[in-house]
């Protein structure tokens, strides 16, 4: 397993290491799989079997390329979605297009990660928590996205995420997210952030470090029609981006889910509903916690957009220069 500091050095590698040594695969041809563009396109692949990197810090959580730019608003409201434990086909929606074409009702998302984690079954996430809490050399931290049901159901959704493991280890937590697909290229980028961010926060309610966040994927791929640009990522390497970390308590941990999710679903019912003033409110007051501050600047930027202003600009004090200039470009 390949050890970086950052995710945006994983990222790139990650790409070289498929381009390099990854097989070639024919198109998958079920109608239900986005894998064949829903049976109405013929989408070869390019794979490695078995993949994983190991992350060192879980805040240097973004890969900043020109190649291919990041959707920072979508990255901090898929968060405050999965946080919030909903499956709810319109957020997402709200961030980018084409959601709707994964969900079989037009109203919800029945694979929705953080709904599976922590609503969908009772609190897997809490309670695994606890379960380290009390004995912390326990082997039995895994909570699961995927479920027997699924190989039952006729559905457009079959989770990429199997499920996640935690381990307290040399006093920090360990996070180990098991993927049965990664898309390497448009997909994981979102998915590590989400896991990363998922993991700062388990690690503030065990008041402790967040230790190595690690990537496991059975099968890594990009599609054969998405080789270019992943080629001129892999000569031309990401930029590592660092957003703030989560507080290392339990209150503070809480304190920035609450916040996060509040901004998230205010902007952006704000921002449907043409409630300039309700944006205005929250992009004109700081957030409590620096890691909210961050996402209230984003999601307030992206409602401004949303509502037809172009030119609002929503700053942190607590962005980075990277995350700064990816919130500008919204």
């Amino acid at each position: 397993m390949a050890n970086y500091l950052s995710f945006a050095e994983a990222y790139t590698v990650g790409l070289r290491d498929i381009l390099g040594t990854g097989g070639e695969v024919p198109s998958v041809r079920d109608p239900l799989s986005k894998a064949s563009d829903f049976g109405r396109n013929d989408r070869p692949y390019r794979e490695l079997i078995g993949y994983q990197s190991r992350i060192d810090d879980p805040a240097s959580c973004l890969a900043v390329t020109p190649h291919l730019p990041i959707n920072l608003s979508y990255c901090f409201g898929l968060l405050a979605w999965s946080l919030d434990g909903r499956n709810d086909v319109g957020t997402p929606a709200y961030y980018r297009r084409g959601a709707h074409e994964y969900s079989d009702d037009q109203h919800t998302l029945s694979g929705a990660f953080g709904h599976r984690l922590l609503t969908a079954n009772g609190n897997q996430l809490e309670e695994v928590v606890g379960r380290i809490e009390r004995d912390p050399a326990h082997r039995r931290g895994f909570a699961l996205v995927l479920e027997p049901e699924d190989n039952f159901r006729k559905s457009r959704e079959y989770p990429c995420a199997v499920g996640v493991h935690l381990f307290l280890r040399d006093g920090a937590l360990t996070w180990l997210t098991v993927m049965r697909a990664q898309q390497a290229l448009t997909v994981l980028p979102y998915d590590a952030f989400l896991f990363m961010g998922m993991q700062q926060y388990a690690a503030s309610l065990l008041n402790v470090p967040s230790g190595p966040y690690i990537h496991q994927s059975g099968t890594f791929h990009f599609y054969a029609n998405e080789t270019e640009v992943a080629r001129r990522i892999a000569e031309e390497p990401a930029e590592a981006a660092t957003l703030p970390a989560f507080p290392g308590t339990p209150d503070g941990g809480r304190e920035v889910a609450r916040e996060l999710i509040d901004f998230e679903q205010r902007l952006r019912g704000a921002a449907q509903s043409g409630d300039v003033a309700t944006v205005d409110e929250i992009a004109a007051h700081k957030a409590n916690t620096d890691f909210a501050d961050v996402a209230r600047a984003c999601l307030a930027t992206h409602a401004y957009r949303k509502l037809g202003d172009k030119t609002s600009l929503v700053t942190s004090p607590a962005s980075s220069d990277a995350a700064a200039r990816l919130i500008a470009a919204i």
